[in-house]
């Protein structure tokens, strides 16, 4: 047996420490390997992240011609390709695909290779879509570490994992998690690592290297091996690279076992803690992606597209950087977080700064010039936009009155209004609209008497039930009691509703990989308020407390479509529990699919925790109930109900049942819990006989990716004030 010695070190450069003290790590390993390196020329050793080599470049340059050399040579050897080792579960499919190539991009101009092994060990759990999304990008290997042997049961160490689109790597799993050793224990690494091996291949792999904070092989280590290269009976000792092992065990790929699909469970509760952290992330990579369209759509003839462009790249290696697994699973320490947020702020604003470019050029360049007001509204995605659009247009404080709204051929558009962020002096108006893809609509605002806009609806709105054609919704004071389509009823006893239950886990949940403690509090609001009731919408809200915690709940109900939207406002104040949005079907699902960073998957029911991306959609023989969200990241599903994880509450990055035991040298009785504070959750819950996963998915991304709105005009042609002030803003008037 040929055992592949992968000399490396695991720098998490944000954790338990800040990402400053990440820095420091990356420049002092890097020292160390070079070092060691130049001492014994049989040495190789392992390094990915381009982030990591970033901070080398930009700080230490001579260090970084050294490690240019090393890598010329052989001896330093580039793994993984990518910018950092995110969090596998939480990016979105174009996250996804910007880690990869901006590792690779990087890579590639700096050191001229280009790695084909994926490498994420430490990661808490893998996608099913993984497979898909690496082979797109050239890659043919895979390396982790987690889920170990005792969360998941997998036919060998070596094995074909296989995509749910049919994608394929060859997959190594570390045996133990074994990415780092300790100095005196390499022996039992090589061992072990033969233990888990197939002797049919004749090959394996074990890492080395001391720390987990920067480190890395020591000169003990590199002794021990060249001294005991040959020592170990049918044993040999290589000094190796993933690539490398890989490439020996080719000949026997297709003898070796297939595994579809995800590779779960690690820790459940990295799927939904650190909720605000999480919502950044999802949020930003969509905005920047929608960021990317409008520039691609609207900014393809604007001379500054290329530095647009550059600016959007940065952004992203913002969000690539927050998107590393002990950040986007929300278990870094409390000091940790202002930074992550400023890093994510920071792609936010980039992104809202290329949209309001482009598209302001665009407008300037393409609509015409027109005094009159006129409302703007661009969608960059490729697919058309069917829906409602918000928006304040502005006419200086002057009222309503008589104004009313037209496409560019003058076909009158529904409108109603609605609440508007100020009390005072501002509208807001809704109505429907169609974009086509990659295009613009312009709707134009009159003045005066309107022709007649929409014939009369059904739309009914109660403090006790919505109705629309098709679906009427029963209203309790713990949330829906009944939902029917078409007068099929679809919830059973319990409806849906909010509930805390008991979470004695730690902020990973080491130990179990469902919540199965007891519910300790209901929601019970103080009654439904009609909020709205329009031709358009209603709405309807209730105000109540849940254990310590403050909730405001909305559902919104459009005419046409059966759809329900809940705005749900959380200002959190539990420990050790967690927050989940329960809802009981009237029967078993035939069906429960769920979507992937980069497709679907399905699943079986039962109580364990399952990461979600944007939908889930359960088939009710021939009936379909999905939810789509982009801001709830965690379910369950058993015969009884469907739980969705909203908010969790353990010690901050508290490993108080699991490896380390929690044990700190000093504990002074300052406790911090996470999830603290006001949260916003927005969800559609539709049904309906046909939901395409599709559809669904779209539905998620459009929550955030909403038409980009403004007012256009030149000159600005409105009514003017004159010499005297609108009654309504003169000094005294009851609402000044």
């Amino acid at each position: 047996m040929i055992v592949h010695m992968i000399g490396n070190a695991h720098i998490d450069p944000i954790w338990l420490w800040r990402w400053q003290s990440g820095v420091d790590e990356a420049l002092a390993t890097f020292r160390s390997a070079a070092d060691r390196c130049n001492e014994y020329p049989a040495f190789i050793f392992t390094r990915g992240e381009a982030w990591l080599y970033q901070q080398v470049e930009r700080l230490d340059p001579d260090l970084f011609a050294e490690v240019k050399r090393l890598v010329g040579t052989g001896q330093w050897h580039i793994t993984g390709g990518q910018y950092i080792q995110p969090d596998t579960n939480m990016p979105t499919g174009l996250g996804w695909q910007r880690q990869l190539e901006h590792g690779q991009r990087y890579f590639a101009r700096e050191f001229g290779v280009r790695p084909t092994v994926g490498y994420n060990v430490d990661a808490f759990g893998h996608s099913g879509a993984l497979p898909d999304i690496y082979a797109a990008q050239g890659y043919t290997c895979y390396v982790f570490g987690r889920p170990g042997e005792h969360q998941l049961t997998l036919p060998g160490q070596v094995f074909r994992w296989r995509g749910v689109q049919g994608g394929e790597l060859v997959a190594f799993r570390l045996p133990n998690t074994a990415y780092n050793t300790r100095v005196d224990d390499l022996e039992a690494a090589i061992l072990r690592s033969v233990r888990h091996a197939d002797p049919a291949l004749g090959h394996t792999m074990c890492f080395y290297g001391v720390g987990n904070h920067g480190g890395g092989p020591t000169r003990e280590n590199i002794t021990y091996i060249l001294s005991h290269q040959d020592s170990f009976s049918d044993i040999e000792l290589r000094f190796s690279t993933p690539a490398a092992f890989f490439a020996a065990i080719e000949p026997f790929r297709d003898r070796l076992p297939v595994v579809t699909g995800e590779l779960q469970h690690t820790f459940p509760g990295c799927y939904s803690v650190m909720h605000d952290i999480k919502q950044r992330q999802r949020h930003g990579e969509l905005h920047l992606a929608q960021a990317e369209a409008a520039l691609a759509a609207f900014g393809a003839e604007d001379p500054a597209q290329p530095v647009l462009a550059a600016r959007l790249a940065d952004a992203w290696n913002d969000l690539l950087f927050t998107q590393f697994h002990d950040v986007a699973s929300g278990t870094s320490v409390a000091s940790a977080w202002p930074d992550v947020r400023r890093f994510q702020g920071r792609a936010h604003l980039a992104a809202d700064e290329v949209i309001l470019d482009t598209t302001r050029r665009w407008a300037r360049h393409h609509l015409g010039h027109d005094s009159r007001q006129r409302i703007v509204a661009l969608n960059p995605s490729p697919t058309a936009w069917d829906g409602y659009i918000e928006t304040e247009p502005s006419f200086d404080f002057a009222l309503w009155d008589g104004r009313w709204l037209s496409d560019s051929d003058d076909s009158v558009i529904p409108h109603q209004m609605i609440q508007a962020e100020s009390p005072q002096m501002i509208h807001r108006v809704l109505f429907p609209l169609h974009i086509p893809a990659g295009g613009a609509a312009v709707v134009q605002m009159h003045h005066g008497e309107a022709p007649p806009a929409m014939a009369p609806t059904t739309l009914q709105i109660a403090p006790d039930q919505l109705k629309n054609d098709r679906l009427v919704v029963h209203l309790s004071a713990t949330g829906i009691s009944q939902l029917t389509l078409d007068g099929r009823p679809l919830l059973a006893d319990g409806g849906m509703g909010l509930h805390l239950r008991v979470d004695n886990t730690d902020t990973w949940t080491f130990t179990t990989d469902r919540f199965t403690e007891p519910v300790a509090a209901q929601f019970r609001g103080a009654g439904w308020v009609v909020e709205e009731h329009g031709p358009l919408r209603g709405s309807v809200s209730q105000v109540g407390l849940l254990g310590q915690s403050r909730v405001r709940w909305t559902v919104l109900l459009y005419h046409d479509r059966p759809m329900l939207e809940h705005r749900l406002e959380v200002l959190f104040a539990e420990e050790y529990r967690l927050l989940q949005l329960r809802l009981a079907p009237i029967q078993p699902a035939h069906e429960w699919l769920s979507g992937l960073p980069q497709g679907l998957i399905s699943r079986p029911m039962g109580a364990t925790e399952w990461p979600v991306q944007g939908w889930s959609r359960l088939d009710l023989a021939g009936v379909y109930l999905g939810l789509t969200t982009s801001d709830i990241y965690s379910l369950s599903l058993d015969e009884a109900a469907w739980q969705w994880t909203l908010l969790r509450s353990p010690r901050l990055a508290w490993m108080g049942n699991g490896w380390g035991g929690g044990a700190t040298s000093l504990a002074t009785g300052r406790t911090e819990f996470t999830d603290q504070g006001a949260h916003t959750f927005t969800w559609r819950l539709h049904a309906d006989t046909a939901l395409t996963p599709a559809a669904l998915a779209h539905d998620a991304a459009t929550q955030v990716q909403r038409p980009i709105v403004f007012d256009e005009y030149r000159g600005m042609r409105r009514p003017t004030w004159g010499d005297i002030l609108p009654v309504h803003l003169r000094e005294g008037a009851p609402d000044t």
